[in-house]
């Protein structure tokens, strides 16, 4: 598709311009030369009879004295020598005059011969030039081309299903040639094409006509186009203005006329030209709805004056219209009626009326006529229709600007320019018969849709006075119902905003958007709350902006340990720079150590600042920051470039200036769930022309922002927000088991609150707030329900998963588990510095040992735990490093003396059992002696009993 603007031919015609100047020139030139050589002539002439007249004068001096009658002879000399001369100059005046003029006028010819010899040459060679290369239509083609009112387009679901046919603000029917007035067709005629059933097509004399008048540069142009030029113009070809799109009008003119009748030609035009709008302010084409949608009459009832009026509509339809955009009567119909009056003249002249019928017609009050306004009831649409078309309509217009050569930015800079491919691409879509196929689960959808208008979705009336009604009935919490003052109206009206829901189901490896939620109503809201409202994101930011980046470039593992203790940062606060005091939710400052695992799992504000901080200050990151969100899809719109490099150390808490929207959302955290590679959420997957042929296939292009090993950290972390974190309840509500990380979120003052779980295959992300159309007392959820706001949310986020796991098991992936890639390792680290057993050398040149109970924690191999050194903490201050290593050596002193203690004790009590030992061992070898001699003196006793 060529652009709107004229490109073509554009050289050749200020050629052609040129060359026409300078032959006027030349022309001039050789005029004034002329001129020129007539002046000198005559000088000389003048010159020449002021010497006759002396030597006449002096002769009769000399000659006085003669008598009377010789006087008069001489007279009668004098007089007949003049009028000799006087003829003698004529003679001379009209031979020069005739040579000039006869040299000028060959001149001329030669140059106009030469001149259009090579004009039409050039013209010829050009006309051939742009003609070339260009597909013959065939009859079949240009029958279906031509008696093509309009293609209706269609969108359909994923799953086959039809979502809708393209609805369109353009309203045509087609009626016979038989049904047709037989005064509109004549009106037609006459003021169009006076000549149409003489002519093959074109009016050669027309068209130079034409190219006369842009060559020259006329002020002022008139039409060469023939009602068939028209129609090849308005259903084969565009309305680009250029030399090429007028040479093919010009030769499928000619085509068309061989093959089709000027009842057929007559019958399409009047089928499918423009007339403005009808009094339901809807834009209408085709004689029928004009004459039925403007005097509420059949197109075979209307009077002269009447089809006057529509005949003279299409040449500029919305200024000769009677009706304004809304269907309301214009107050000044001067124009259309001019326009009127101009047609009925050129019947009149053309002798299709007589004078009688043409007076008559110029008197009649046609105004009377002209219906009044009625109310246009449109169709009914809802949030997939809308989204699905706005998707496909950006498409085509990408599509359209980029073929001409100009980029987004072009287009954001001028808004006209965007504008003009807004229009064409949108009319493209409602009426060349395309077929868009959405990404959408028409199951999945209606069910997530079910468990909206179930749980969702209050129940709102209004009674006499317009006051609303409210039944409470949402489940994510109450209607809000306030009076406010509108300074345009200089009222008291009432607001009523429910709490809304936005919602997004996509696949993680392509970005299939599988199913959303635009709101809780669409009859209160078409504000599609999925992908059209940013809002603060809150700490869903977290784990994409601090922590996914840290653990990228190594500055964290997921054992590294930071003190939770006061964080003042720089604040921009009513334009003047402060500091801001970071605190957790509750104004909770812990001054306790934790770990990255732990700051995330459990959503620490101070631990996620304080990663922020050491990135940015320590390690200059601000580019690399932007950069790693860029990859993500979030661009300048969401987060500028001096939010990264200035003082704005809030942005991964959510303190963002613009916002993110479900969407953004939804893309950065797949990107977690897929390997760390980032797909843009899309919810066309293809689009096809009437003839099957691929307009558009989206195909999915990975971007790398985080390796596999940081992506599998990252995720194994927020699996723990589900297992013990802040959404520890969710996997009770679940009715199936199935491997999910996520994260909670929630926006200062509690006006945005968030959820978003992913599975290995989908990511699905649920955000509540109230629209906040007005500046109210009202505006965040704190009191808008018994439970609070967070809770509601994930209990929400939960039906949603098994109402997708009931309307389809396969979506969810629920048989799947993240798989750990081969650079992720386990160690086993101190549980108090997240690194391993070491010695630590102090400030004050003492060594101790760091030592102590151990954990198992998983690491990128690349960043695997060394031995523990005395900075081993993030944004830890001197005071909090000093303390923590002068507990650890008094620990260490006080373990010492005890263990001294105890091993003096030890040995006492060793060397007393030692010695009691040795007394037990001389007893018992004393005993042993005594029963030796005893026995000794027992033998010797018996023996001395023998000898007796």
């Amino acid at each position: 598709m060529s652009s709107p603007r004229n490109t073509n031919g554009s050289t050749l015609l200020e050629k052609t311009k040129i060359v026409s100047q300078k032959t006027i020139q030349f022309m001039k030139k050789q005029w004034i030369s002329f001129k020129r050589t007539d002046f000198y002539r005559s000088i000389r002439l003048k010159r020449i009879n002021p010497h006759k007249e002396k030597s006449q004068d002096e002769s009769s001096s000399l000659t006085a004295t003669n008598d009377k009658q010789q006087n008069g002879d001489q007279k009668r000399a004098l007089n007949k020598e003049g009028k000799n001369f006087t003829l003698s100059k004529f003679l001379f005046g009209f031979n020069v005059g005739y040579s000039v003029i006869k040299n000028l006028f060959i001149m001329i010819v030669i140059i106009g011969l030469i001149g259009g010899a090579l004009v039409g040459g050039i013209g010829l060679g050009f006309f051939a030039s742009l003609v070339s290369g260009e597909k013959i239509p065939t009859y079949e083609e240009m029958k279906t081309n031509i008696e093509n009112v309009s293609a209706t387009s269609s969108m359909y679901y994923a799953t086959g299903e039809k979502i809708s046919d393209l609805k369109t603000d353009l309203k045509r029917s087609e009626i016979p040639l038989g049904e047709m007035s037989p005064l509109v067709q004549n009106a037609i005629i006459a003021t169009e094409d006076e000549y149409f059933y003489d002519h093959s097509g074109v009016v050669p004399k027309a068209v130079v006509r034409a190219l006369f008048q842009e060559v020259s540069g006329a002020g002022t142009t008139s039409g060469g186009s023939t009602l068939t030029q028209q129609l090849v113009k308005q259903q084969i070809l565009t309305n680009e203005v250029s030399f090429k799109r007028k040479a093919n009008e010009i030769l499928l003119a000619f085509r068309i006329e061989n093959y089709f009748t000027k009842e057929e030609l007559l019958e399409n035009y009047l089928n499918v030209s423009p007339f403005g709008r009808n009094n339901k302010g809807q834009n209408i084409a085709g004689l029928n709805e004009a004459s039925t949608g403007i005097f509420g009459l059949k197109a075979s009832e209307l009077t002269l004056p009447q089809a006057a009026f529509l005949a003279g509509l299409p040449q500029n339809p919305i200024i000769y219209s009677p009706y304004t955009q809304t269907g309301a009567l214009k107050e000044d119909f001067s124009a259309g009626m001019d326009r009127k009056n101009e047609v009925l003249f050129r019947m009149y002249r053309e002798q299709y009326i007589t004078k009688e019928e043409y007076d008559t017609a110029l008197a009649y009050d046609l105004a009377k006529d002209f219906l009044p306004q009625e109310m246009d009831i449109k169709d009914s649409t809802d949030y997939v229709y809308n989204f699905v078309e706005q998707q496909a309509r950006q498409i085509l217009m990408d599509q359209l600007y980029t073929a001409d050569g100009f980029s987004a930015k072009d287009l954001s800079n001028d808004q006209d320019l965007k504008d003009s491919y807004y229009n064409q691409a949108n009319e493209d879509l409602r009426t060349k018969g395309y077929t868009v196929y959405s990404t959408i689960d028409k199951g999945v959808y209606e069910a997530m849709n079910d468990v909206v208008k179930q749980y969702a979705s209050p129940e709102i009336s209004y009674d006499e006075n317009n006051d609303p009604i409210v039944n409470n009935t949402s489940d994510l919490g109450t209607v809000k119902v306030v009076d406010y003052f509108d300074a345009e109206t200089g009222e008291t009206k009432k607001l009523v905003e429910p709490v809304q829901n936005g919602a997004i189901l996509r696949d993680n490896a392509t970005g299939r958007i599988i199913s959303f939620i635009g709101g809780v109503d669409y009859e209160i809201t078409q504000v599609n709350h999925a992908y059209q409202a940013p809002r603060s994101p809150g700490s869903t930011m977290k784990p994409l902006l601090a922590f996914a980046p840290a653990l990228e470039e190594g500055i964290i593992t997921p054992a590294t340990m930071v003190f939770e203790s006061s964080a003042k940062v720089p604040s921009w606060e009513n334009g003047s720079l402060g500091t801001h005091e970071i605190t957790n939710f509750g104004d909770v400052t812990p001054n306790k150590w934790t770990n990255v695992r732990s700051g995330l799992s459990k959503s620490s504000n101070i631990v996620t600042t304080k990663i922020y901080e050491k990135m940015k200050n320590t390690y200059n990151m601000a580019e690399k920051l932007e950069s790693y969100m860029h990859k993500m899809g979030f661009g300048s719109d969401v987060i500028t470039t001096e939010e990264y490099q200035g003082d704005y150390y809030t942005l991964p808490i959510g303190g963002i200036t613009k916002g993110t929207t479900v969407l953004d959302q939804t893309d950065g955290f797949s990107t977690l769930a897929n390997d760390g590679n980032y797909t843009e959420g899309h919810v066309i997957d293809k689009i096809e022309a009437t003839d099957g042929t691929i307009v558009y296939q989206h195909e999915a292009e990975p971007v790398e922002v985080f390796s596999a090993e940081t992506a599998y950290l990252t995720t194994d972390i927020l699996r723990d927000v589900l297992e013990s974190g802040t959404a520890k309840d969710i996997e009770g509500q679940l009715n199936f088991k199935a491997d999910i990380a996520g994260k909670t979120g929630t926006s200062d003052g509690q006006k945005d609150i968030w959820f978003i779980g992913y599975t290995p295959q989908v990511t699905l992300s649920s955000w509540i707030g109230y629209d906040n159309a007005v500046d109210t007392s009202v505006n965040d959820l704190t009191n808008s329900g018994s439970e609070s706001p967070s809770l509601r949310n994930r209990r929400h986020w939960a039906r949603l998963m098994n109402a997708i796991y009931n309307a389809n098991p396969t979506v969810l992936g629920i048989d799947q588990t993240f798989q750990k890639p081969e650079g992720i390792v386990e160690e086993k680290v101190l549980n108090a510095t997240g690194m391993l057993p070491g010695k630590v050398k102090l400030n004050d040149g003492k060594e101790v040992t760091a030592s102590g109970a151990t954990k198992t924690e998983i690491f990128n191999k690349k960043f695997a735990p060394k031995t523990t050194i005395y900075n081993f903490a993030i944004g830890a201050s001197e005071k909090e490093l000093a303390d923590y290593w002068n507990n650890v050596s008094k620990t260490a002193s006080s373990q010492e003396a005890k263990k001294a203690t105890a091993d003096k004790k030890t040995a006492e009590t060793e060397k007393a059992e030692e010695e009691k030992k040795a007394e037990e061992a001389k007893k018992k070898v004393e005993k042993e002696k005594d029963k030796q001699a005893q026995e000794a003196a027992k033998k010797k006793a018996e023996e001395d009993k023998k000898r007796e």
